[in-house]
């Protein structure tokens, strides 16, 4: 009865070593094949990491160089006889006396015209018509025996108020002289002075109108302007 116990005991540990063997072996070809993928999956990755990092590791590009323009160019050297040339031209018109300078001369064409110079014609004054001064001598004629005639007014207000002023008057002539009717035009305020312009113009005798004064009119209207100051 003991050894069928030791007999079981020892085939049921060969069991459990056997099984134990087997597990070992089926995880370890498991192991093996899962090792592959994961390694292949691993190294896409580290590339992957790679390809995106590498291009961040890189120094930036350089700007391209602008090119300067060159200020370094020398003028080119002119012929010694090019260059002395126009000195001694100039040289010799300087030594040269200005009388004996050739100018040019220019020579008309055969069918130019010979030029004529063009004589401003004198300016004509308009003299005014004769019968005009005629008609302005006459009135300044007829103003100054106005005011030869004029008088100062005497009497006890002309005493007392002593006026002074300008009178200026209108009148009417005939061609013969006559008075026809006269009026005050711009009064000097005093009555008085006013008055006395009026008989300066009434009682004074006109002389006839001059020949071709006025031809179209028989009756003619005049001014004055008659200044009344008081005596000392």
């Amino acid at each position: 009865m003991m050894q069928l116990i030791d007999r079981l005991n020892h085939a049921r540990h060969k069991i459990s070593s056997l099984g134990s063997l087997t597990l070992v072996v089926l995880v370890f070809t498991l192991a093996q094949s899962i090792k592959a993928p994961v390694e292949m999956v691993a190294q896409e990755a580290l590339e992957l990491t790679t390809a995106l990092i590498e291009p961040l590791l890189q120094p930036p590009p350089k700007p391209p160089a602008v090119q300067q323009p060159r200020t370094d160019t020398k003028p080119q050297a002119i012929p010694l006889a090019t260059a002395q040339q126009p000195v001694a031209q100039t040289e010799a018109v300087k030594e040269m006396p200005a009388s004996e300078i050739p100018r040019a001369s220019v020579t008309p064409p055969a069918n130019a015209m010979p030029v004529v110079p063009t004589q401003e014609a004198p300016k004509q004054v308009q003299q005014p018509p004769v019968n005009v001064n005629i008609e302005n001598n006459y009135i300044a004629s007829v103003r100054a025996i106005l005011n030869a005639n004029k008088r100062y007014p005497t009497g006890r207000e002309a005493s007392l108020q002593r006026p002074s002023g300008k009178v200026k008057l209108w009148f009417v002539l005939a061609r013969n002289g006559s008075l026809q009717e006269a009026g005050i035009d711009e009064s000097s305020n005093s009555i008085i002075l006013d008055n006395a312009a009026l008989l300066t113009v009434r009682r004074t005798t006109y002389t006839p109108w001059p020949e071709g004064s006025w031809p179209s009119q028989s009756q003619h209207k005049f001014t004055v302007t008659l200044d009344f100051v008081p005596l000392n």
